[in-house]
């Protein structure tokens, strides 16, 4: 009975201690204003352990009393609930407008993506591609819709060509205007090109300056509801980089550090030495055995290591922030001799005062960076440059006499090994860049604010080649110059925004402005030869050791001050925040503008309908934004001064002559465009979207003519109103986040760009058109492959089409004109020439894709980049593999080697090397894994992430050059070309190791 007895008092005892043990039922609804939302994660908080709402938005977990439930859907607020015994918990969850209330920078100003009426594209820092990037363009290629970035080749600190929404300019610049922290970069080029003799080589990367890991957020500005607030200037988009600024809080602390190994990503399809005594002999070749085995192009190249090192120190409160950083990066090219090395440092400062009621800040850049570089051309000719006597050496030809000196031939075949030993070019770039703002708070939503930059940069670049290197003109003499390049830019803005309620739900956002910038530039040049020393590294540091100095190869200049005043005003209204109106104006004075043409005018407006702010629209929008948008922009870029007359030394230095003739109508180019675009969201924000079409017309183009007799043999400049470049284009991007769960996400972004270009009206002022695209090698100089013409793409390439090899071997072109002769020449449309418009460089199809995922402390990053729809002409293919260099004893390709060619026939132009230059590139690819300051058991250390990077692990292309990616300046009297590759620096492989600590 005692027994029984304490049975029945125990048991409700353990009953009730059960309720507390074991896990009970909770169940509930989640929903939003709109009602109950499917898919909804519920999770027990620090566990894996959780389910999701069905259809219905009902759910049911089993909890411990004490759990905390974290409510969270992408689109909303995350709620954690803390389970205290409760049967039911519905949950209300409130739409999180973060990604629509993301700021985006818009020149003088800023908004939110919501608020936005033009095209902006802003890319923040962890979106930005990943691996060793030396220059900000790197940062976003292949990550905004319309905006095209190819490096002129693959060597360290190469330049790039970047064009937002296609070419639009003939003889003026192409490329977007860019702003750093507010300051408007002046165009042109930061270092000087170089030509000793053997070719001119490229100069650097103007934004080289820039360390990548000091930028925050790169936005571009593509149509001219965005881009008029710059005026004269924004024809060709705006990109504005912003750098990083410190946080309020407790220090922040981070060191970076990196190292990468890279080598040549793909290669031609080289005779091999042990093959070419039989594909030589095959080919005709009565010597085809020299005897030696070598490697000629793995000769010149290496496994290149790049080291990258970045700290930054920051900090904040309620009345201000700072950052400083330093960084350096020492990289290697995978061609032996070149690289580049760059120290930086960056600070920012802001400082309140007077309760908040003034503002302060400082924005300042120093950076220098050494250029080594070794002697790869972009027009050498049958002298030959490094490249192309590394791809036609012999395979079977020592590099070295039996004495142990150089083999160096008689004709124009150069040693590769001699090159890079007896050539040396090294460039050395200093550049400051300052800006210093205050704002006056004077009313509520009524500021002034002061702004003054200066811009600085200083360039000596140094040539030398040794009079023991075997090349016409140098062997026995030695030739160097010496190059210095000197910039200095100031501004001067003051602007007046308010912000204000006009009405219950009318707002306004506006700002006054007025700027003034100047530009100057200047350098000076000396080439000397016939030194007493055969060292050329020393020539380079003392021209003196020279005995001749040519007066035709001393020269130097100064350009006339450009000076550019602007008057500006933009004024956004937003009526319920449903409907947004954007107007600009801008006037524009440019001293570079005839003195009867000084100012300029540029307006634009812009609306926008936020349609998903409607009760008609229905539910399954979360945004669904119209825009439209119109305006005219222009573009200055051309010679400082070339409005004026102006005088130069003569040949000899004996006295003046004239240069230039003034032209008082001269003016700017202007762009008129208009577009729509619409903005929207699924998914309660879980899939957005922008589709965006446009229309550029670009007219007023600028050209540089000879003038006419009888004035003196000269140029002048001016302009053609009725020839037009035109631009359009549909534009599509899309961002998903396809699984967000506590521990595992997968996120995924994707553009595509419809691209159309065109130029018309040629012929009225050129019956037979625009010459450019110059073509080089040996028996080519002097022959030129691209025209502009009537109703075609700019730089359309303009050949003779192959038809294969006669009986004899000699080559078959088409008679396209069907008259019976073939006329092989460059006579232009209408006349008896048998060419034709047979491929366009420029991309009808631009693609990017980035894929981002993280599991637990793991994260994973993808990025890919493509282009489709046009054509690359393989300049290098045509001057060097072809079956006669085989029998004169070069190397060539196999297929070259082996095809009906005639063994004594050279190379030749024609659409025999136009090929196809579609591509999909795995850019890169990034692994990484993190452990916060508990995982490391210290206090010290906030985060540590270890990571591993792939850069340009595949590309799939019918090309089979180095890279499809590549365009060497083939211009022609100062008219650009596009999509000729010619000896260019290959492109690498690399792959990085890299570790981030913050403190």
């Amino acid at each position: 009975m005692k027994n029984k007895l304490l049975k029945n008092m125990l048991l409700p005892v353990f009953l009730l201690l059960g309720s507390f043990i074991y896990a009970q039922t909770v169940s509930g609804t989640v929903s939003d204003a709109m009602g109950p939302i499917p898919g909804v994660n519920i999770i027990i908080k620090g566990t894996t352990t959780g389910v999701a709402t069905d259809f219905d938005g009902n759910y049911e977990i089993d909890v411990n009393n004490g759990d905390v439930l974290v409510f969270s859907f992408i689109g909303y607020v995350t709620q954690e609930i803390s389970y205290t015994g409760q049967s039911t918990i519905d949950v209300l969850l409130e739409e999180d407008a973060a990604k629509l209330e993301e700021v985006v920078i818009i020149g003088y100003g800023s908004t939110t993506v919501k608020d936005a009426t033009g095209a902006v594209a802003s890319v923040k820092a962890e979106d930005f591609n990943k691996g060793v990037v030396t220059t900000p363009d790197q940062l976003i290629q292949g990550r905004v819709a319309g905006v095209q970035v190819t490096a002129s080749s693959g060597e360290p600190g190469a330049a790039a060509n970047i064009r937002v929404r296609g070419t639009s300019s003939i003889r003026a610049g192409n490329d977007p205007l860019y702003v750093v922290d507010g300051f408007p970069l002046g165009g042109g080029a930061a270092s000087p090109g170089a030509d000793v003799g053997l070719g001119r080589t490229s100069p650097r990367n103007p934004l080289a300056f820039i360390n990548p890991a000091d930028i925050a957020s790169i936005d571009v500005l593509k149509d001219a509801s965005a881009t008029a607030i710059y005026g004269s200037r924004g024809a060709n988009g705006v990109v504005i980089i912003t750098t990083k600024r410190g946080k309020s809080g407790k220090p922040q602390i981070s060191w970076s550090s990196s190292l990468q190994f890279s080598s040549i990503a793909n290669e031609y399809d080289l005779i091999k030495a042990n093959d070419y005594p039989t594909v030589a002999a095959a080919a005709g070749n009565a010597t085809p055995d020299a005897g030696a085995r070598v490697d000629p192009l793995g000769a010149i190249l290496q496994t290149a290591v790049t080291q990258q090192h970045d700290f930054s120190y920051g900090a904040g409160n309620d009345t201000g922030n700072y950052r400083i950083s330093l960084g350096l990066l020492d990289q290697e090219g995978i061609v032996k001799g070149t690289g580049q090395e760059k120290y930086s440092f960056n600070l920012n400062m802001t400082q309140r005062a007077f309760n908040d009621r003034v503002k302060f800040e400082t924005s300042f850049l120093s950076t220098f960076y050494k250029d080594k570089g070794e002697a790869i051309a972009d027009n050498t000719g049958a002298e030959g440059d490094l490249m192309s006597s590394a791809l036609k050496w012999n395979p079977t030809l020592s590099f070295y006499n039996p004495d142990g000196t150089y083999n160096q031939p008689s004709d124009n075949q150069r040693n590769p090994l001699a090159f890079l030993d007896y050539y040396t070019d090294i460039t050395d770039t200093s550049r400051i860049l300052g800006n210093f703002a205050v704002t006056f708070n004077i009313i509520e939503g009524l500021d002034y604010k002061f702004t003054i930059g200066v811009d600085r940069s200083e360039s000596k670049r140094r040539v030398g080649i040794s009079s023991d290197f075997n090349t016409n003109n140098t062997v026995g003499r030695g030739i160097a110059g010496v190059e210095y390049l000197q910039n200095f830019s100031k501004l001067f803005e003051h602007t007046l925004s308010y912000k204000t309620d006009l009405m219950d739900d009318l707002a306004l956002d506006a700002v006054i402005g007025y700027g003034y910038g100047s530009y100057d530039s200047s350098g000076n040049r000396s080439i000397a030869r016939d030194f007493s020393i055969s060292n050329q590294n020393k020539y380079i540091k003392d021209l003196g050791y020279a005995a001749t100095f040519s007066p035709s190869e001393q020269s130097a200049f100064e350009n006339p001050t450009a000076e550019i005043q602007s008057f500006f005003a933009r004024a956004n209204f937003n009526y319920k925040g449903k409907y947004l109106l954007t107007g600009t104006i801008r006037a524009d004075g440019s001293s570079k503008f005839g003195k009867n043409n000084q100012y300029g005018y540029f307006p634009s407006f812009g609306a926008a309908w936020r349609l998903s702010e409607e009760d008609f629209i229905p539910e399954t929008f979360s945004n669904l934004k119209l825009r439209l948008n119109w305006g005219i922009t222009g573009n200055q870029e051309f010679n400082a001064g070339a409005a004026q007359t102006q005088f130069g030394p003569t040949d000899d230095g004996s006295g003046l002559q004239q240069t230039n003739v003034a032209n008082p109508d001269l003016q700017w180019e202007s762009t008129v465009q208009y577009g729509a675009g619409v903005d929207f969201g699924f998914f309660n924000g879980r899939l957005n979207g922008t589709i965006d079409y446009f229309y550029k017309e670009t007219k007023d183009l600028l050209f540089r003519l000879p003038a006419i007799q009888p004035a003196p043999d000269v140029n002048y400049w001016t302009n053609f109103n009725d020839i037009k470049v035109i631009n359009s284009g549909l534009e599509l991007s899309l961002n998903g986040s396809i699984i967000n769960k506590e521990d595992f996400t997968f996120d995924a972004s994707f553009n595509i760009s419809f691209l159309d270009n065109e130029i018309e009206n040629v012929s009225n002022q050129f019956p037979l058109g625009i010459i450019t695209g110059q073509v080089s090698g040996r028996s080519l100089s002097g022959q030129n492959a691209q025209l502009l013409y009537d109703n075609q793409p700019l730089y359309a390439f303009y050949l003779p089409v192959f038809e294969g090899y006669d009986s004899s071997g000699n080559p078959v072109f088409r008679d396209a004109n069907g008259d019976g002769v073939i006329n092989p020449n460059f006579d232009g449309p209408g006349t008896t020439s048998d060419r034709i418009f047979a491929g366009d460089p420029n991309p009808d199809i631009l693609i990017g894709i980035a894929l981002n995922s993280s599991y637990k402390k793991f994260d994973f990053s993808a990025n890919l980049n493509g282009a489709y729809g046009h054509q690359i002409l393989d300049n290098t293919a045509m001057a060097l593999f072809y079956k006669a260099a085989v029998v004169s004893n070069e190397n060539a390709t196999y297929a070259e080697a082996g095809s009906d060619a005639n063994p004594a026939g050279g190379p030749f132009l024609s659409t025999k090397h136009l090929k196809s230059g579609d591509f999909l590139r795995l850019s890169n690819l990034t692994v990484g894994y993190t452990l916060n300051g508990e995982d490391i058991k210290t206090d010290w250390i906030q985060s540590l992430r270890l990571y591993a990077t792939g850069q340009n692990l595949f590309v799939i292309t019918p090309y089979d050059g180095f890279d499809p990616e590549v365009n060497k300046n083939k211009e022609v009297d100062g008219v650009p070309s596009f999509g000729i590759d010619y000896m260019a620096y290959p492109r690498s492989r690399g792959f990085l190791i890299g570790l981030n600590v913050n403190f």
